[in-house]
């Protein structure tokens, strides 16, 4: 008893000590922990995070602006790219339309001058239509059928439908067949023989210069080029200008007479309907004369001399 009282004594003077201890401890929790209350701002943080996401925003903006940009500059350029390469592609499409024509043109004329040298009748001086060589082997002359027709019938005797004195080549004057009077005619004796290979050539030729294209502008712009070159010429000796027309005969340039000569063998040129017409005309006749060679009689090659008109 004595000791519990004693305990109990103690602990009673203790106590106190124990409560300032603690309220001290309190005090010195409370003086180490932060004021959260008197040091936070709501104002304060939104305004400063506001101000954090517009920079953000201006940032985000200034790059996609940037982005697009260069999307733009480099979508720009390829544009750029392909618009010089179309451009380029058009002025070699028309370089080689240009030298296709000067080809085709060079082929219209170089068709031309081969009918002028080596296709022309000796009778009608004119290229040859249904060409029909004489007969003897010897001679070997081709002319239009028309003419070579008109005038073998020119030599018939209209009185009396022959043939009384030797018929011969208008070039060489090789002796032809006779014609023998009695009926029926071997083939044999038919006088004419038809060239099929001139016939040919001379078709493709004519065709060739249906093909060939017309170039009025740059013949005209060549004959003033040329006049001008010749009236420089005549004042002062220009050099230049006769290269310059040297050039243009080496580039298969052509002069208007060129053109216009090309353009009569065109479709409906009046060149080329003309040799239509003596085509027709040939065929026909000379058709008829074989075709009853065997069996004509002398008032046949009557008729057949006056439809020639001869």
């Amino acid at each position: 008893a004595n000791q519990s009282s004693l305990f109990l004594e103690g602990d009673s003077k203790d106590r106190p000590t124990k409560q300032r201890r603690s309220a001290d401890d309190g005090n010195h929790q409370n003086a180490k922990a932060p004021n959260v209350s008197s040091s936070f701002h709501p104002t304060t943080l939104s305004g400063s995070s506001a101000q954090r996401l517009e920079r953000t925003k201006l940032r985000d903006l200034n790059r996609r602006e940037k982005d697009l940009i260069r999307k733009e500059n480099a979508l720009q350029a390829r544009v750029n790219a392909l618009e010089e390469r179309i451009s380029s592609l058009s002025r070699k499409e028309e370089e080689v339309t240009q030298m296709m024509s000067q080809v085709t043109q060079r082929e219209g004329q170089n068709a031309l001058r081969l009918l002028e040298e080596h296709f022309m009748c000796s009778l009608c001086y004119d290229v040859l239509a249904v060409p029909h060589t004489l007969n003897p082997p010897s001679c070997g002359h081709t002319f239009c059928a028309l003419c070579i027709l008109k005038w073998f019938f020119s030599r018939l005797h209209r009185a009396c439908g022959g043939w009384h004195e030797s018929v011969d080549c208008p070039i060489c004057r090789s002796l032809l067949i006779i014609t023998p009077e009695s009926v029926p005619r071997s083939h044999t004796t038919f006088p004419f023989v038809p060239n099929r290979v001139a016939a040919s050539v001379i078709d493709s030729l004519l065709e060739k210069l249906v093909e060939t294209p017309l170039t009025f502008q740059a013949s005209i712009k060549r004959e003033e080029d040329e006049d001008t070159c010749a009236s420089q010429s005549k004042k002062d000796n220009n050099s230049e200008c006769i290269r310059k027309r040297e050039q243009s005969e080496e580039n298969g340039g052509s002069s208007m007479s060129d053109v216009l000569a090309v353009a009569g063998w065109k479709e409906g040129g009046h060149l080329r309907a003309e040799w239509l017409k003596r085509d027709r005309e040939g065929k026909r006749e000379m058709a008829y004369l074989v075709n009853h060679w065997c069996t004509m009689e002398s008032h046949d090659f009557i008729f057949l001399k006056q439809a020639l008109g001869v």
